[in-house]
């Protein structure tokens, strides 16, 4: 294993009876990474993290955390600089952020003085002082967010996972939450994320696992996704469906969809190139625009379409 990894499955596997939840899977998170996992429901998304978080046991193949097995007797150290929130954190409506932790701190025997929780709270993005009086019940979805990332935090720890961080919150609650995960990701802290909100890990990720029924389809860094990334041109014209054959005959295109009066192209068509031979054919556009696919195009075209 080479030093920078901090965590990494090898064929790693899960089954319940017949069925199986992860079947093989190879991924791995290297250390100042933040690693989106994307998939759709049933995927096995939630059995990686609670395999992780050793809350149940492989089936097949091991997986490794800072270098242990999960098999070694190491794994329970190992896991002392990991840190993990797994659907809604249990938090004290009546008691305010500073009292939140103190609780927490207690049941996981750590010993922090208030300077040092109010610096956890500040880290994450919460004042501590202006929110001193506030009980958490009356916190945003948001701030209780980033308050379960606070409560996360207080072991110190160098590898956090994150299940689906971003579910229910507003824009505002979006980049709060992502602003705290990129300001402690600069400060050492490698995360691994599960999402269904795949425009935002197109803000914070620097690699992404698609999973699909059980397998890890394909594992991409954002810099070559977005280097193999197709341009996509779509226009609204009218009798699309036989303008739709003329452009797919003439430039030769190999994707070409259409959806009422709407065209749209995965191409490296160039858009003048495009437009010269509309405009040749007497033709007239109402809108046209062009753009590099997102994520969720290249998930749609991965998973949904097939293997690229």
């Amino acid at each position: 294993m080479e030093d920078n990894v901090v965590f990494q499955t090898y064929a790693l596997g899960k089954a319940y009876k017949k069925f199986k939840a992860l079947d093989a899977v190879d991924m791995t998170v290297y250390e100042g990474d933040i690693y989106g996992f994307v998939g759709e429901n049933g995927a096995g998304k939630t059995t990686l993290i609670r395999l992780a978080c050793g809350l149940i046991h492989p089936s097949s193949g091991d997986y490794s955390i800072f270098g242990v097995s999960s098999r070694q007797d190491g794994i329970i150290e190992a896991r002392r600089k990991t840190a993990a929130i797994v659907e809604a954190v249990a938090l004290c409506r009546s008691l305010n952020a500073l009292e939140n932790l103190k609780l927490h701190a207690k049941l996981v025997g750590v010993i922090k003085s208030d300077e040092e929780l109010n610096e956890i709270l500040n880290n994450v993005g919460l004042d501590a002082k202006a929110i001193e009086k506030k009980k958490v019940g009356n916190f945003s979805l948001g701030m209780r967010q980033r308050l379960g990332i606070a409560i996360a935090l207080l072991s110190n720890p160098k590898f956090v996972i994150l299940d689906e961080p971003m579910n229910g919150l507003d824009p505002q609650g979006f980049i709060d939450v992502r602003e705290t995960i990129l300001r402690l990701n600069k400060q050492g802290v490698t995360f691994l994320i599960s999402s269904h909100i795949l425009s935002e890990l197109d803000k914070i990720c620097t690699r992404v696992g698609f999973l699909s029924h059980g397998q890890l389809v394909k594992e991409i860094s954002f810099d070559e996704l977005h280097q193999i990334a197709r341009k996509k041109i779509s226009l609204r014209i009218k009798d699309a469906d036989n303008v739709a054959i003329l452009l797919k005959d003439h430039f030769n295109l190999k994707e070409i969809k259409i959806d009422g009066d709407f065209i749209t192209i995965y191409d490296t068509l160039d858009v003048n190139e495009l437009l010269k031979y509309i405009f040749s054919k007497g033709l007239n556009i109402e809108s046209i625009t062009s753009n590099e696919e997102t994520i969720e195009d290249f998930y749609q075209q991965l998973i949904k379409g097939g293997a690229r």
